[in-house]
């Protein structure tokens, strides 16, 4: 089981760099405000945002796995644990926020790159707190 404990670990990793490495790069490029034109996202930052949604998948894949070959379920799972799933919750939603801002401005609603922006600040964020709670959680 510690090889299976590892290689999962190893993936749970990979996924949190795929996350932060995506929206903090997607910070950086979204524009202050609307773009002169609609459509105007780079085609790197669709590219971005698939690498971002490929490490949530295998974040939320790989986790429950860790907690169930390390400890055989979730019983006995401290507080900041669950502080981590309220983080990793309010993660997701400002992906949702994000993705769905995103399409708006594909499609000419020039007035959602402020969502657009919102949703990834908010993304970026609940990841340290992700981070953060998981440090305390398994310290």
């Amino acid at each position: 089981m510690d090889a299976l404990f590892i290689v999962l670990l190893f993936a749970h990793f990979v996924g949190l760099m795929l996350i932060a490495t995506a929206f903090l790069a997607l910070l950086d490029m979204m524009p202050r405000s609307a773009p002169a034109e609609a459509g105007a996202l780079p085609t790197s930052s669709r590219y971005l945002t698939r690498l971002g949604h490929i490490g949530i998948v295998v974040s939320l894949v790989t986790g429950p796995l860790l907690i169930w070959v390390r400890y055989g379920g979730f019983d006995g799972i401290n507080h900041w644990f669950w502080m981590k799933m309220l983080f990793l919750v309010v993660l997701i939603v400002g992906i949702v926020i994000a993705a769905r801002s995103a399409g708006k401005l594909r499609r000419g609603d020039l007035g959602a790159a402020s969502q657009v922006r919102l949703g990834r600040i908010i993304a970026v964020v609940s990841l340290f707190g992700v981070v953060f709670s998981a440090v305390m959680a398994f310290r």
